[in-house]
């Protein structure tokens, strides 16, 4: 169940980083499609990643000496990575509530308050969970560090593909 939460977790994750490498390159009010084409480029992007730490999730299964306790153990490392992501992610879908759904001003104070530092320490918890997943086990590490890595590319690649040319 805690890989099922982590993967839905960084699909969602892929489809805001590929909103955030389009935000603000258009000045046009009515932008709904462009931002969603943005998402699904994202998810294009960072489902790949997720599909890449499967595969190292399922190869340490099928190699390991004892498949139960071995799940048992990327299990547990789920759990702790999630320990980590979750108040972040709780924050961050409190600030876009507000956002989205409250008056104005509370609004553009959930983004100055919330959603631009989030996004500036989204590295750094997704780095966290990667370690907390990590400790004491190596096979657990080479999942995180796999996930880790696939969930802080997307932004860049989205960008580099799609927006790096000025409007």
């Amino acid at each position: 169940m805690s890989a099922v939460l982590l993967l839905l977790l960084g699909l969602a994750d892929a489809a805001f980083a590929g909103f955030r490498a389009s935000a603000g390159r258009d000045g046009r009010i009515r932008r709904a499609a462009a931002h969603a084409r943005a998402a699904r480029r994202g998810v294009a992007l960072g489902a790949p990643g997720l599909l890449l730490t499967a595969l190292v999730a399922g190869t340490l299964l099928l190699t390991a000496g004892s498949p139960a306790d071995r799940y048992a153990e990327l299990d547990a490392a789920a759990r702790r990575m999630l320990l980590v992501l979750a108040p972040y992610t709780l924050a961050v879908a409190v600030s876009l509530v507000a956002y989205l759904w409250a008056p104005h001003r509370v609004g553009t104070l959930a983004v100055v308050i919330g959603l631009g530092p989030l996004t500036l320490l989204r590295p750094l918890v997704v780095a966290a969970g990667a370690v907390a997943a990590a400790w004491g086990s190596p096979a657990a590490g080479a999942v995180a560090v796999t996930a880790a890595a696939g969930v802080l590319l997307v932004e860049p690649l989205v960008h580099r593909r799609w927006y790096a040319t000025p409007l």
